[in-house]
């Protein structure tokens, strides 16, 4: 590297980057570089927006990418470091996919959206090419990231990278990553009740429910995934989940009850823990992508005897483990839905 300024020691003249900047609680020491060999990471620093960006983005934007204290990101040296081209758009979905990782690796809820950049490094100086602001995630309290989420996000980026390209019986991996794309959306939501839905929905793509058994099967099915003690639970979770479709959520928000909004964040809590752990183990292991990539890899999967599955899945997580801080007296009713 060379020796400029504590900034932009993370990128050297003549290299493209694509990153995701990020404003989150920190805790531990996340060393800078590589985690992986294609995607690295930084703390502790400042992004320096160009003049020409600034007065795009406007100073309040400039200000929130400026104060971001966790870099996601990609690079490679170029022949062409001035030109905004497939090298570009290679580096931004890796950076992507690193961010994707992370989601699935940690609860996290920054200040403000993260956003993706790409640019490169040129006479000391860093310009951006292009920018996107990312949905942002919505969770709450506001846990702290750690450096083992950070390692844990950068394998399963790496994953994600890998993913699409493998040769996986019953076709590609549309079904997979629908519903990754499912859980993504539902982070940012605001509204408890409607991520309650969509984190059920996430839950029905991995288990592929027959038509008109979907309840029965999302209590069944899920035994793999939390083991067989909360059947009654689920059936609860399910119930809120068709209010929602069938747009009666009435039940549950047309008047404020403070014990039945807890309620429904703690059922939005495990179904969330559900959905991300799911999802991180099947994209973490390679050995778990034929079972799950598509809908006929999933109906093959779901018709093996029990015991087979269980082997093939491994040991089922503890779901109430999402809610062993649940405490409700830190939780206010603004973030609750009152008015």
């Amino acid at each position: 590297m060379t020796s400029a300024p504590a900034s932009i020691r993370w990128i050297d003249d003549g290299e493209k980057y694509g990153l995701v900047a990020l404003s989150v609680k920190v805790e531990g020491d996340i060393p800078p570089g590589s985690i992986t060999p294609n995607l690295c990471v930084l703390t502790d620093t400042t992004f320096p927006v160009a003049t020409l960006w600034r007065e795009w983005l406007g100073s309040i934007r400039t200000d929130q990418i400026e104060a971001c204290n966790l870099f996601l990101f990609a690079k490679l040296s170029s022949l062409a470091p001035d030109i905004d081209d497939d090298e570009n758009k290679s580096l931004s979905q890796r950076a992507q996919n690193f961010y994707v990782g992370f989601l699935l690796a940690s609860t996290f809820a920054p200040a403000h959206d993260p956003v993706l950049l790409t640019g490169s490094r040129q006479g000391g100086k860093i310009d951006i090419r292009e920018q996107r602001d990312l949905d942002c995630p919505d969770l709450h309290p506001y846990p702290p990231v750690v450096p083992e989420h950070v390692r844990i996000a950068a394998q399963l980026g790496e994953n994600l990278q890998t993913l699409p390209t493998t040769p996986l019986p019953g076709g590609g991996p549309w079904r997979l990553f629908r519903t990754l794309h499912v859980y993504r959306e539902a982070r940012s939501l605001s509204q408890i009740i409607d991520r309650l839905h969509q984190y059920c929905r996430c839950i029905e793509g991995l288990i592929l429910p027959d038509t008109g058994q979907t309840k029965k099967q999302f209590k069944g099915r899920t035994e793999l995934f939390i083991g067989p003690r909360h059947h009654d639970m689920m059936d609860e979770i399910y119930d809120v989940r068709s209010a929602v479709e069938h747009l009666q959520e009435n039940r549950y928000l047309e008047t404020f009850d403070r014990p039945t909004r807890l309620d429904l964040l703690k059922k939005t809590t495990i179904a969330e823990h559900i959905a991300r752990t799911a999802l991180a183990r099947i994209i973490g292991q390679p050995s778990l992508w034929p079972h799950f990539a598509n809908t006929s890899a999933l109906a093959q999967f779901w018709s093996r005897p029990t015991a087979e599955r269980e082997k093939i899945w491994g040991h089922p997580i503890d779901p109430m483990q999402a809610v062993a801080d649940f405490d409700p007296k830190y939780i206010h009713d603004g973030l609750l839905g009152a008015e």
